[in-house]
């Protein structure tokens, strides 16, 4: 690529973008091969420029209206429903803290009255009383778990 430059280079890109050419510019690019390229590119970008404000489709106006109302809209909605997406985390949140409460509470409120009261009405040995406890213990989670499920799981 030639990196110097013509003394006429301006005067030709200035013609080329006009489309304004006196004698003087079409002599020297006939003899300036840089100031000829220069003309050329500068014509192609005309017409390129030209090509896509021609071919450019602009939207109806209602259409782009309607579009900013919506998202408007859209945007208040989700703004109003924040806090309660919050209060429903919470909710959420505090009904898991309660099962897991409620099934701590079977496990050692059934692991106490097995190591306690049942020993001396029947005579098994303190593993198979620990683990019935634990097999209770797993029926109440599960119980607790599916009446808890509408609310733990959102159906769409």
């Amino acid at each position: 690529m030639n990196q110097t430059s013509c003394t006429h280079e301006k005067t030709v890109l200035n013609a080329a973008k006009t489309g304004c050419w006196d004698d003087a510019a079409k002599a020297h690019i006939r003899q300036c091969a840089q100031c000829r390229e220069i003309a050329e590119i500068a014509q192609w970008m005309g017409r390129v420029a030209r090509m896509d404000a021609v071919e450019a489709v602009l939207p109806d106006s209602s259409q782009v209206w309607l579009n900013a109302r919506v998202a408007a809209i859209q945007t208040a909605r989700e703004r109003a429903l924040r806090s309660l997406a919050i209060a429903e985390v919470v909710i959420r949140i505090a009904v898991i803290l309660a099962l897991a409460a409620g099934i701590l509470w079977v496990w050692f409120g059934l692991r106490s009255l097995a190591t306690s009261s049942l020993l001396s009405y029947l005579h098994l040995p303190q593993p198979v009383w620990n683990s019935a406890a634990a097999l209770a213990t797993c029926l109440f989670a599960l119980l607790f778990t599916k009446l808890a499920q509408p609310i733990l799981i959102e159906e769409q």
